[in-house]
């Protein structure tokens, strides 16, 4: 299809080649990793399920040997110079700005190109998230590209008219993003923590067996853990419970189910998703090594909208009011 402007986040977005030709992502910005084995390789997220056990038992077993690093700005400016040349405007999606350089190596390329083709579009979205939250926002800058759409079709191709303008969906996104959740458990706080991605981690740092951390996304876009649970099976109702109380228009949402290592589980909690919320469609997804590596093995949550957050003194009295009512 035809639009006049492409959307491209970064690599952490963690869609892979069938979502991303499913939602028509139009590329994605790379990012790199070093491992104790090589360094500067790329941070695939189009790997088979065998490939990431296989990274995730090798994280595992050497939990400092990996660090990641975003694309440069002459990567971006090459990336997104073809798309302007093609007189298409570029509307990009990067990492939690909190988190990474990535929204601001994506700003000076903006400002590079912008110089260069006047006449010329690109907004930069600063997504606040990570992971699958970055990649539904992508999904929904795609959703509203496509929104309204009409098709008329020749003997040379077909167009498409968007539903909303580049502005328009940036204005959109920067609304919903507030709205996102992520709820969810993790056996192991130690990469999250190493890497500046969880907050408040102290109160619940370390690794009981049997224990899962449950939490949900700040105003930041940082992870806060909000209460340990003993068990998956306790964990997986305290997430449903969650999802009821916080979602909004459930039944008109896609929401994503993504995993690190515990497929069997991610399952069990879209089945129960689909089940109890019933929303329009829920997709299980992979967390690909670029995030792995900053989230490490044990998770699995899911992402959808539904209040806005707040400084999560009502997210703490809803997960508490559950745990007291239904465990």
């Amino acid at each position: 299809m035809k639009y006049s402007y492409a959307i491209i986040p970064d690599t952490c977005c963690d869609l892979p080649a069938g979502l991303r030709t499913r939602f028509e992502v139009d590329g994605y910005l790379k990012w790199f990793m070093s491992t104790p084995y090589s360094n500067n390789v790329e941070g695939s997220i189009d790997l088979s399920d065998a490939e990431l056990d296989e990274f995730y038992a090798l994280l595992k077993a050497n939990k400092t040997g990996y660090n990641t690093s975003p694309c440069s700005v002459d990567e971006i400016v090459s990336y997104f110079e073809p798309f302007l040349q093609q007189g298409k405007d570029v509307l990009t999606i990067s990492l939690s700005g909190k988190l990474s350089a990535m929204y601001n190596l994506m700003l000076n390329a903006q400002k590079i190109l912008c110089e260069k083709y006047p006449g010329r579009k690109i907004i930069a979205v600063d997504s606040m998230k990570y992971s699958t939250a970055e990649g539904l926002l992508t999904v929904k800058a795609c959703e509203f590209r496509a929104e309204g759409h009409s098709i008329e079709q020749n003997a040379e191709c077909e167009f498409r008219a968007e539903g909303h303008s580049i502005e328009q969906n940036a204005e959109k996104l920067e609304k919903i993003k507030k709205t996102m959740h992520h709820m969810g458990s993790l056996d192991d706080l130690f990469f999250l923590a190493s890497k500046g991605r969880v907050s408040l981690a102290k109160a619940f740092f370390g690794t009981l067996a049997g224990i899962k951390v449950m939490g949900d996304f700040d105003s930041d876009g940082m992870v806060t853990p909000l209460v340990k649970i003993s068990g998956y099976k306790k964990a997986q109702k305290v997430i449903i419970e969650y999802i009821k109380k916080t979602i909004r228009s459930g039944n008109e949402q896609i929401i994503f189910v993504a995993h690190s290592a515990r497929k069997e589980q991610a399952e069990i909690l879209a089945s129960r998703i689909e089940e109890e919320i019933k929303p329009k469609e829920v997709i299980v997804s992979n967390v690909y090594p670029i995030n792995g590596i900053n989230i490490g093995p044990g998770l699995f949550a899911a992402y959808y909208f539904g209040t806005e957050i707040t400084d999560l003194k009502y997210e703490k009295e809803t997960i508490n009011e559950i745990i007291s009512e239904k465990l």
